[in-house]
C-alpha cells in the first residue's frame, strides 16, 4: 500500500534571510536567487496570517501580490501551493510548486511537494521521476524519498524500473519494513517468487508479529498451489488477527483445498456463527465429514440435511454412507427414498432404478429377503429397458427368489 506523503509547510518565512528547506546536494549547484524586500514583507505577512489560523486571508494576500509580480520569488510561489493544498486545490498547488522549482531547480520541497500533486493527479510515473530527484538533493541522503520514487513507480505499474532502488533499500544497514515490503510487492508483481519468498523470510524473521506478513505468506503460497501450507500461514494470522466470517471461510476453503477436510470443519463454523443451521451449510458438513472419512458424523450430518430439504440426492447420499457403515436396514430406508423422490421426476436422467437397486442390494444383505425382492421388482419397473439397472434388477431378483424357495423348502 502506497505510503502517504503529506505536504509540509514552511516554519522559517519570519526569518531576514530564509534558509532553504533542504540544503541542496552536490548534484545540483545552482544556489537560490536572491529575495527582494517587498517579497520578504508580503511573505512575512502572509505567515502571520497562517500562525493566526487564517490561511484563506494568507492567500488572498499571496494572490493580490502576484498579480503586480509575476516573477516574485521561488519560496513565494512554494507558500501559495502549501496554501492552495491545504485548501484542497491540488491541481493550482501543482502549477505554484511547479513555478518554484522552475525558479530554482535545487529547491528541494517544492520537488517533493509537485512529486506528491503529480501522483495525486493520477501521474505516477512523473512523481516517480521528481521524488527521485527530491532524493538526489537531500543532504544527508533522505532515503524515505527514494522509496516514494519506488513506491510511484509500483503505482504506475514498472515494477521492473523500481527494484533497483528497492534493492538498493533493502541492502541498508536495518532497513525499514514498508522498504522490504515493497520490494516484495516488485517481486510478486514480476512473478518471481523465489525472491519474493527469500524476502518474505527476512520480514517474518524481524516481525514474527505481524498478521499481514502471514496473510502475504499465505497469499505467495497459494499462488505456488501449496495450499497446505497457505492454510497454515494463514492459521498463524488469524491467531495474531482474528478475521471477519470471509476470512474464516477462505482459511476453511484452504483446508479443504490441501486435502484436510476434517481440519477445515471448524472454520467454517466460525465462518456460520458457531452453528450450521442452512441447507447448504448442513450439506458441507456431511461431503466434508465424508471425505474425511468420519462416517458416524457424515450420517448424522446427512440425516439432517435428507429431513430439513429431502431430496432424491440427498437420501441417496445417506445410503451410500450407512451400507459403508455395514447399517444395511438403515441403508435400504435411505435408498427407498431417495427412489421414491425420484420416481416422481421424468427424464432420460432418473436414477429411481439405480436407488430401487442399492436398496435390494442392502436388504438383501441384511438378509431381509421379501424387501430385497420389492426392491428389485421396483427397480425393474423404474429402470429404463434394457438398461445395465434392468439386468441387475434381473439377476437380483432370480438370486432372491431361489433363496426364498430354499428357505421355504427347509
Amino acid at each position: 500500500m502506497i505510503k502517504r506523503v503529506f505536504i509540509t509547510v514552511l516554519v522559517y518565512l519570519l526569518l531576514t534571510t530564509i534558509p532553504a528547506l533542504a540544503a541542496p546536494a552536490q548534484e545540483c549547484s545552482e544556489k537560490e536567487p536572491r529575495m527582494i524586500h517587498r517579497v520578504h514583507k508580503v511573505l512575512y505577512e502572509a505567515q502571520q496570517l497562517m500562525d493566526k489560523k487564517k490561511d484563506a486571508e494568507a492567500a488572498k494576500v499571496l494572490a493580490e501580490f502576484a498579480k503586480d509580480n509575476p516573477e516574485a520569488h521561488p519560496r513565494f510561489w512554494f507558500l501559495r501551493g502549501v496554501l492552495a493544498y491545504q485548501a484542497k486545490q491540488r491541481d493550482e498547488a501543482g502549477v505554484y510548486f511547479a513555478k518554484a522549482m522552475e525558479g530554482w531547480p535545487c529547491f528541494q520541497a517544492a520537488v517533493r511537494n509537485l512529486a506528491v500533486v503529480r501522483y495525486e493527479q493520477g501521474k505516477p510515473a512523473q512523481a516517480a521521476r521528481l521524488a527521485y530527484r527530491a532524493f538526489l538533493l537531500s543532504k544527508p541522503k533522505d532515503y524515505n524519498l527514494l522509496y516514494e520514487a519506488a513506491v510511484f513507480l509500483l503505482g504506475a505499474g514498472k515494477a521492473g524500473q523500481a527494484l533497483p532502488w528497492l534493492e538498493e533499500l533493502a541492502a541498508r544497514p536495518q532497513p525499514k519494513k514498508a522498504w522490504l515490503t515493497a520490494q516484495l510487492r516488485a517481486y510478486l508483481d514480476l512473478k518471481r517468487t523465489k525472491q519474493a519468498a527469500k524476502v518474505l523470510r527476512r520480514l517474518l524473521a524481524r516481525w514474527p508479529e505481524d498478521a499481514s506478513l502471514w496473510r502475504l505468506k499465505a497469499s505467495l503460497a497459494t499462488m505456488n498451489k501449496d495450499y497446505g501450507g497457505a492454510a497454515a500461514a494463514l492459521a498463524v494470522a488469524y491467531r495474531l488477527k482474528p478475521p471477519d466470517e470471509a476470512g474464516w471461510r477462505q482459511l476453511a476453503e484452504l483446508y479443504r483445498a490441501a486435502g484436510a477436510p476434517l481440519a477445515a470443519i471448524p472454520y467454517y463454523l466460525k465462518a456460520w456463527g458457531g452453528k450450521a443451521t442452512k441447507i447448504k451449510q448442513l450439506d458441507r458438513l456431511a461431503d466434508l465429514y465424508v471425505q474425511g472419512h468420519n462416517l458416524d458424523k457424515a450420517a448424522v450430518w446427512s440425516l439432517k440435511a435428507a429431513k430439513a430439504r429431502p431430496t432424491a440426492k440427498r437420501w441417496a447420499r445417506l445410503g451410500r454412507i450407512t451400507l459403508q457403515q455395514k447399517a444395511y436396514l438403515k441403508a435400504h430406508s435411505a435408498y427407498s427414498e431417495a427412489a421414491k423422490l425420484e420416481d416422481k421426476r421424468r427424464g432420460k436422467k432418473n436414477k429411481a432404478g439405480r436407488y430401487w437397486l442399492m436398496a435390494g442390494y442392502a436388504a438383501w444383505q441384511n438378509e431381509q429377503l421379501p424387501l430385497a425382492e420389492a426392491a428389485f421388482n421396483q427397480a425393474l419397473h423404474s429402470a429404463g429397458k434394457n438398461s445395465s439397472t434392468a439386468k441387475e434388477a434381473v439377476r437380483g431378483l432370480k438370486a432372491v427368489r431361489e433363496l426364498r424357495r430354499q428357505q421355504a423348502q427347509g
